[in-house]
């Protein structure tokens, strides 16, 4: 075979094809896209963990957004309990597990002797929702206004909902 510069030049394309072929793994450093994002958000009932005050004495404010506890009356040196007070509902896929806690991380569930807490239907201090027929716990709460000071009732409670899957 004659070497020649046409020769040449197509045996250096191949070689470089092949070896760009053979070493190229197309991976890559860093990408960078912007996109847009539309989040919709839904009601309580509608939402993935529903709530729903179902005591007259405790019902929230008019527009259902937001779950209070408006008691001006409740009895001096006493505890006050609101029975089937606070139902929950999975409307997701999967179990979850519920805590509520008060703005200091302090947990809600069965916390007997704090000024204000949840009582589930069983006598379990952990409450743990189904994505099936039993996707929904009633609460009752209760509060605790005995001793010599005026009860610290939480300005804010967070119920959270979160799955065993992590």
């Amino acid at each position: 075979m004659k070497l020649n510069r046409r020769t040449t030049l197509i045996g250096l394309g191949t070689i470089v094809a092949g070896g760009g072929a053979a070493l190229g793994t197309g991976a890559f450093d860093t990408v960078e896209a912007d996109r847009s994002v539309d989040i919709e958000t839904a009601g309580d009932e509608g939402a993935l963990l529903g709530l729903e005050i179902l005591s007259d004495r405790l019902a929230g404010d008019d527009n259902e957004d937001v779950i209070e506890f408006d008691l001006d009356d409740l009895n001096q040196n006493a505890t006050t309990t609101f029975e089937d007070a606070l139902e929950i509902t999975n409307n997701g896929t999967e179990t979850v597990d519920i805590t509520i806690e008060d703005e200091g991380g302090e947990d809600l569930i069965g916390a007997d002797g704090e000024p204000m807490w949840f009582n589930p239907e069983s006598s379990s201090d952990e409450i743990e929702i189904g994505a099936d027929d039993e996707n929904q716990v009633t609460l009752d709460v209760e509060f605790d206004t005995t001793g010599d000071e005026e009860p610290a009732f939480p300005e804010q409670i967070t119920i959270s909902a979160e799955t065993d899957d992590e």
